[in-house]
């Protein structure tokens, strides 16, 4: 049964009631027999009430039934993955809270489908370049393997081709161990806690790097200087920061400070095209192109701070646009 009926068939019922009720309670106190011509004149009271009471009921089940059908074709819409925002105050405080609600849960779910194909469409992305970038190695193994296997590798050579198989060995290990943190760094476990900067970038982080003579590291950071974060994603996300900067700064220095709640890692190195600053923190993206792969990286280094950041309700963002150098921010999500 619809709220419609509902309702009518409600206050009719209570309309009848209280209609007898009141005419047999006026008679009663006023101490009157209740005759013929008088309970005639209260079938006919009633007879006129109830249609008045029936046309009522009939016009505020049809607001209720119409308010709670928009209900409905919004709960529709969103499982048919329209979140369309419905800003409209009712008559009825109840009704503009529930669709108060659905908004809310509509600006959610919106944002999960939207993080979720996000995140589809990086790791559709990571797992071709991940099997491309296997293969190539698989690849060189089996063919020095085959060339031993059919006697076309020389006796004094063989150590060499052995070196070569080695390598790509270590190559592949790096790239698999790379790629499982990266599936990590997408976890959302987080256990934030207040960090004094200072010393934990002095303790923890400058003693793990081995910058060249000619790169200073500086720890800008005062003795009051914090942040709320899990510590372990912090130090990953500071140490892949400052190994990049590190990689691209030949001379001149590399300073870490915090400047308006956001942490910033500043370079003197060649810098980053405004263009790439948004796809180095894609997956498998390199700037550098150097031969030497081990050295150059697998590209997933700043995906994973960039993961890491967003656990923590934190975003990462690249900037070298008009200053020497690359500038590397973490600030807070609004």
């Amino acid at each position: 049964m619809n709220i419609k009926k509902l309702l009518l068939i409600s206050y009719i019922i209570a309309g009848l009631i209280i209609s007898i009720f009141t005419a047999f309670m006026t008679f009663y106190i006023i101490d009157v027999p209740i005759g013929v011509k008088m309970f005639s004149k209260i079938v006919i009271t009633i007879s006129i009430v109830l249609p008045v009471i029936t046309f009522l009921s009939y016009m505020i089940g049809s607001y209720f039934s119409k308010k709670f059908a928009d209900i409905q074709n919004r709960l529709i819409l969103i499982a048919n993955e329209d979140f369309t925002l419905y800003d409209k105050n009712e008559y009825i405080d109840e009704i503009t809270e529930i669709h108060k609600m659905l908004n809310t849960v509509c600006k959610q779910i919106d944002s999960s489908i939207n993080e979720l194909k996000e995140k589809n469409s990086e790791l559709t992305w990571m797992v071709h370049s991940f099997a491309h970038d296997f293969r190539t190695p698989l690849t060189i193994i089996q063919g020095n393997i085959e060339a031993i296997e059919d006697g076309l590798i020389s006796d004094e050579n063989i150590s060499t081709v052995l070196e070569k198989i080695k390598y790509e060995t270590h190559y592949m290990n790096e790239l698999l161990s790379d790629v499982l943190l990266f599936i990590g760094s997408m976890k959302s476990i987080v256990k934030k806690e207040k960090i004094q900067l200072k010393e934990f970038i002095d303790k923890e982080i400058f003693v793990l790097l081995e910058p060249d003579t000619d790169i200073t590291l500086i720890n800008a950071m005062k003795q009051e200087d914090y942040i709320l974060f899990t510590k372990i994603d912090l130090k990953k996300i500071i140490i892949n920061l400052l190994d990049n900067s590190i990689k691209f700064t030949n001379k001149g220095s590399i300073k870490i400070a915090l400047e308006n709640n956001s942490l910033i890692v500043q370079d003197t190195g060649t810098g980053i095209q405004t263009q790439e600053c948004e796809k180095i923190f894609q997956p498998f993206y390199t700037v550098d192109e150097s031969k030497n792969r081990l050295k150059s990286g697998f590209g997933l280094g700043l995906a994973i701070a960039k993961n890491l950041a967003q656990k923590n309700n934190y975003f990462l963002k690249c900037n070298s646009e008009n200053m020497d150098g690359c500038q590397m921010k973490l600030f807070l999500m609004v």
